[in-house]
């Protein structure tokens, strides 16, 4: 209802895969994040690997989500 509504003044009705994609991403990029914390806080060893790894997941997710929200917002 509320989609029609703003089609009607003109908004364009955003990509549900595209929309879909970036809350996918979120979540999943926040998760690796929240990983990356617990694991720095409460690891008993340092694991550089999984470091490096849950740091380039986080940024690549995270940077994918907040680019297909701006992307279905048209800015």
């Amino acid at each position: 209802m509320l989609l029609i509504l703003l089609q009607i003044n003109g908004f364009q009705v955003p990509s549900l895969t595209i929309w879909i994609l970036a809350w996918i991403f979120l979540v999943i990029g926040l998760v690796a994040l929240i990983t990356l914390v617990v694991y720095t806080r409460y690891g008993r060893e340092i694991s550089i690997k999984l470091s490096i790894i849950s740091i380039g997941i986080s940024a690549v997710l995270l940077g994918f989500s907040f680019h297909f929200f701006l992307i279905t917002f048209g800015i």
